[in-house]
């Protein structure tokens, strides 16, 4: 496990340790800082729904930021939550069931996308640029809703595929 975690930790500088994760939802684990950021160890969609239930810790919102190259500001923004009231909160303060559920979400966009691109930077590159297929928004504008994520998905997987987005 120990292994795993320090690849979980260097996912910026060596992201081939990211593909090394046997599954996704270690893939996502890894995406939001690891399973001791993370404080559970996800390894099923039950494991998810009981996380989301009891909640993530703030910390894992400045790895997302990171990750997205936003401010937490924006971040506040995508999970539909003050930014006044995560200031307020304190790095291991386990956030509410709906933003647990909307970070859940985006890791697992931010997952598929390096799956896609090979390297965070080229990810986050193109989660930055203005598509067509998303009426000249950038994706990074749809993570903010269920629908919006999905549809980000959906081009993620027509990339991977050879689609035009």
């Amino acid at each position: 496990m120990k292994n795993t975690t320090k690849a979980i930790e260097n996912i910026f500088e060596e992201p081939q340790a990211f593909y090394g994760l046997q599954n996704k939802y270690q893939r996502i684990t890894s995406v939001l800082g690891g399973s001791a950021a993370v404080g559970y160890n996800i390894n099923s969609d039950i494991d998810l729904i009981e996380v989301t239930r009891k909640g993530l810790p703030k910390l894992v919102l400045q790895t997302l930021s990171t990750i997205l190259s936003i401010s937490m500001e924006k971040m506040s923004e995508l999970l539909h939550v003050s930014h006044r009231t995560l200031q307020r909160k304190n790095d291991t303060d386990l956030l509410n069931v709906y933003p647990t559920e909307q970070i859940l979400k985006i890791a697992d966009v931010i997952s598929k996308g390096i799956e896609v691109f090979g390297a965070v930077d080229k990810l986050t590159k193109w989660l930055h640029s203005e598509l067509r297929h998303l009426n000249y928004k950038t994706p990074i504008a749809y993570l903010d809703t269920t629908f919006g994520v999905a549809l980000v998905k959906d081009t993620l997987g027509r990339i991977e595929h050879g689609v035009y987005s």
